[in-house]
């Protein structure tokens, strides 16, 4: 079984996260591209590629300060994700402002996503692993699914077509973060690593400091552990598949 699997990795091997130029990167609330994938998006960002933000919730559905209302919230949450963005290096964030909490039509982000997809013509698509084992927020569940699918409504013009999407785009990986197979990795300087905690603390509502101090103990170790499966002292992974891996080709789990 190993030999076979070697074959197939060399015959259609999985894409490499950083080669591409323009990327889309999804987030069920406004902290979780900072929180999975940060120190990417700052590389990304530092190596001149493409970057777009798409924020499905309104992030409404949780604060450190309860006394806050979901309007005020809404705001802070905004402002956050905005300045965290640009911290990072992203000018271009789209708010989709469903209500936080799974009060959501699902086909409904999948096409308002894949319009997105095709609007920034989006070549890497980047959301929550919606199979990882020991993930339960339905939020993260739900959008990882539903940006799969619009993935795939994304790349086929006619069946986009049927959901009112007037183009297609020429999408070639999907990479999940928070995900528990990492198969890619992506190498990370200090001052990327830097910039991901930066952004982390600008989301004041969500996190305190004694928070953030645990997140960056956490987020070092595991930094650390997948970087040595690179020969690198740090890296974020991701578990991607191409296009190939994404249809008819179970063994691609086995990448």
């Amino acid at each position: 079984m190993s030999m076979f699997v070697s074959i197939l990795k060399k015959a259609v091997p999985l894409p490499k996260v950083e080669q591409y130029d323009r990327y889309l990167f999804v987030a069920p609330h406004p902290d979780d591209i900072e929180v999975g994938c940060g120190a990417t998006v700052a590389k990304l960002c530092e190596l001149g590629k493409s970057v777009t933000f798409v924020v499905v919730t309104d992030g409404s559905g949780g604060a450190l300060d309860n006394s806050v209302t979901d309007t005020q919230l809404i705001a802070q949450r905004r402002e956050e994700c905005t300045r965290s963005a640009q911290l990072l290096g992203v000018s271009d964030i789209r708010f989709l402002n469903y209500v936080d909490g799974m009060t959501y039509g699902n086909k409904n982000i999948a096409v308002d996503i894949a319009k997105i997809i095709v609007d920034v013509q989006a070549q890497v698509v980047v959301c929550p692993d919606y199979k990882t084992v020991f993930e339960y927020h339905p939020d993260h569940l739900w959008v990882g699914e539903m940006a799969t699918i619009a993935y795939y409504l994304a790349q086929y013009k006619r069946v986009g077509a049927r959901y009112g999407i007037a183009s297609d785009a020429p999408v070639e990986a999907l990479a999940y973060y928070y995900t528990d197979r990492p198969n890619r990795y992506v190498a990370i300087s200090k001052k990327h690593f830097a910039k991901k905690m930066q952004a982390i603390q600008c989301q004041q509502s969500q996190f305190d400091q004694a928070t953030v101090r645990s997140y960056l103990t956490y987020f070092k170790l595991r930094n650390a552990r997948f970087g040595m499966r690179i020969g690198k002292k740090r890296a974020e992974g991701y578990r991607v598949l191409g296009n190939v891996h994404m249809h008819c080709f179970p063994e691609a789990g086995e990448f």
